[in-house]
């Protein structure tokens, strides 16, 4: 799969990071906020709008990345594999702990505290993986 134009522009790619993550945190902050005054139908609407963005915007983006951006930038060999496979590694993490509150939602069948820290954690993880990103694709 080719990647399209925006992927290798820094500003047209940091808005697609940008409103994705953004997006996530105010899910997050939206769910944090219905916990604790344990509107709990509220909650698990949330987690199911929460992982469905997850797959839908952050995950497809990062398939796209790595079956087309950066496998042609492997190709290429003018970045670092090293780094492109840390950046791969991020995206499998991004779909083991998705995969993972799924699991843990379908048998807990209830929000907590863990299941609210674990999405904390991809919100963590998504930054970082950002400005690695940007410094490896877009160095200068």
């Amino acid at each position: 799969m080719k990647s399209g134009p925006a992927l290798r522009q820094l500003t047209a790619h940091r808005a697609i990071h940008d409103a994705a993550h953004g997006q996530a945190v105010t899910l997050t902050e939206q769910l944090k906020e219905h916990f604790y005054h344990k509107e709990e139908d509220a909650c698990y609407e949330l987690v199911k709008q929460l992982i469905t963005h997850w797959e839908e915007k952050i995950i497809a983006h990062a398939d796209a990345e790595d079956h087309g951006l950066y496998k042609e930038l492997l190709e290429e060999g003018n970045v670092p594999e090293k780094d492109l496979y840390m950046l791969m590694r991020d995206h499998d993490l991004f779909r083991k702990i998705v995969a993972h509150i799924k699991k843990l939602f379908a048998e807990k069948d209830t929000v907590d505290v863990e299941l609210i820290s674990i999405f904390q954690s991809l919100l963590l993880i998504n930054h970082f993986h950002h400005l690695g990103e940007e410094e490896t694709l877009f160095p200068s």
